[in-house]
C-alpha cells in the first residue's frame, strides 16, 4: 500500500527515528512532508534522511523549531535538529554525555534542560537548552543502583524512560522494578525527590503514563500493566492486569504506552497488537475486561479494563502516537509506519502505510504548529 491516505491525516510532517546498522536497516532520522495528491488524498513525501546512529527516540521543543534525538549507542549522544521552514532537518554537532545506551528523553517543565534516560548505564543525564534551542554540554549525571530477580535482564539498573509529573521526573527502571522520583534544580542538577515507587519483583517497568490521579506502568518482563492511584504525595499499592489477551508462540513485550482521554493504549511486541484500556473515574464500579479477568483495584479505587485489542498491521510495534482520528504505529521489523483509523477499533481500518526501514520512534508535526518560528 502506498503512503497515501484516503482521508487527510491532519499533519504537515511525519518525522521518524530509525535503528541503523547493526541494530536495524534504517538511515537515521527521516522527515515525510504531507502533500495533497488530489481533493481526497494526501501523500507523505520522503525527504533526505539525516544520518545519525540509531536515533531511537525523538522529541520536539514546545515553542521552538527543534527536534531532539538520542543515539542508542555508547557513550550516549544527544543531537539537536533544526526544523527549517521548508520542512528539512538540519542537525547541530552531537553533544556527548557520560551515560551509555540512551533510550528516551524529555524536556524539564520549563524546557530549559533535556533529560535523558540511559538504559545501558542505568542513569539519567541533563543537558542545557540554550535560548535559541540548541544544546550545551552535559550538566549532570544521576546514577541509579540495584538489581532485580531476572539475572539476564535485571543484573543492574536500566533507566528506560523519563516522564514529567508536575515538578517531579519519574524514571521507570527495568533493572530494579522501581519507578524513581527525581527533581531538577535551576542549574540542571538532579537529585532524589522522594522514595521510589516499588513494583512487583521481576515485572521490569519500561514505560509509564500519569492519567489524572493514576499511574499506569507498562511492565516489559511480566507483560502486564500496573496501575495505582495517587495517595497524598505518593502512590498507593497497585494491581497488575495482562497487557494483551493474545497467546502467541513467542513472549509478549509491551513497549509504547500512551494515554488519550480516559483511555490507555499499549503496543505489544510479540503479539503484534495494540490493546486499548479504559481508565474510568475511580468511583465507577469494577468492570470485567475482554480477556475475562476482573481488574478492580479495591484498595486504591483505580480500575483498568480492556476495551479492545487490535492487530497493529505489522509486527514488533515499538512506538505509538494517538491522535483524535488515528493510531500511528511504528512496526520496527516490518519496516513500516501503519496508520489506523480510530472511527471503529472493533473493525480497524488501515488508512495508509508509510514504508520506512526499522522505525523506532514517531513525531507528528500538525498543521496548527508547523509554522512555529
Amino acid at each position: 500500500m502506498p503512503s497515501t491516505s484516503r482521508s487527510a491525516p491532519g499533519i504537515s510532517q511525519l518525522i521518524v527515528g530509525a535503528y541503523t546498522a547493526p541494530m536495524g536497516g534504517g538511515l537515521g532520522v527521516s522527515a515525510f512532508t504531507a502533500a495533497a495528491s488530489d481533493a481526497d488524498t494526501v501523500e507523505l513525501v520522503a525527504g533526505r534522511p539525516v544520518p545519525l546512529e540509531s536515533p531511537s527516540y525523538l522529541i520536539r521543543h514546545p515553542t521552538l523549531p527543534w527536534i531532539y534525538a538520542i543515539t542508542e549507542s555508547g557513550p550516549t549522544t544527544v543531537v539537536a535538529l533544526r526544523l527549517d521552514p521548508d520542512g528539512t532537518l538540519t542537525p547541530e554537532p552531537p553533544v556527548g554525555g557520560s551515560g551509555d545506551g540512551a533510550c528516551h528523553l524529555c524536556l524539564d517543565p520549563a524546557a530549559r534542560f533535556v533529560l535523558v534516560a540511559n538504559y545501558g548505564s542505568g542513569s539519567v543525564s541533563s543537558f542545557p537548552v540554550r535560548a535559541d534551542g540548541s544544546l550545551g554540554a552535559e550538566v549532570d549525571l544521576y546514577q541509579l543502583s540495584g538489581s532485580g530477580p531476572d539475572t539476564e535482564r535485571q543484573e543492574a539498573p536500566h533507566a528506560h524512560q523519563v516522564v514529567l509529573d508536575g515538578d517531579e521526573i519519574l524514571v521507570p527502571d527495568l533493572g530494579t522494578d522501581l519507578v524513581h522520583r527525581l527533581r531538577i534544580d535551576d542549574a540542571g542538577r538532579l537529585s532524589r525527590a522522594a522514595a521510589p515507587v516499588s513494583l512487583p519483583a521481576g515485572s521490569g517497568p519500561r514505560h509509564l503514563v500519569v492519567v489524572g490521579e493514576h499511574l499506569v506502568v507498562a511492565c516489559e518482563l511480566s507483560a502486564e500493566l500496573w496501575v495505582a492511584r495517587r495517595d497524598g504525595s505518593g502512590w498507593a499499592s497497585g494491581t497488575s492486569v495482562p497487557a494483551s489477551a493474545a497467546q502467541p508462540a513467542e513472549r509478549i513485550y509491551p513497549s509504547a504506552l500512551v494515554a488519550h482521554g480516559e483511555q490507555v493504549f499499549v503496543a505489544n511486541r510479540g503479539s503484534g497488537t495494540i490493546a486499548v484500556f479504559d481508565l474510568p473515574d475511580a468511583a465507577a464500579p469494577p468492570r470485567v475486561s475482554d480477556a475475562g479477568a476482573r481488574s478492580n483495584l479495591s484498595d486504591t479505587g483505580a480500575q483498568l479494563s480492556m476495551r479492545v485489542e487490535l492487530d497493529c498491521g505489522g509486527s514488533w510495534p515499538r512506538d505509538l502516537v494517538v491522535t483524535d482520528s488515528h493510531l500511528w504505529v511504528a512496526n520496527q521489523t516490518d519496516d513500516t509506519v501503519v496508520v489506523i483509523a480510530r472511527a471503529d477499533l472493533e473493525a480497524p481500518r488501515i488508512d495508509f502505510v508509510v514504508p520506512t526501514a526499522s522505525p523506532a520512534c514517531i513525531v507528528l508535526i500538525d498543521d496548527d504548529t508547523a509554522a512555529i518560528a
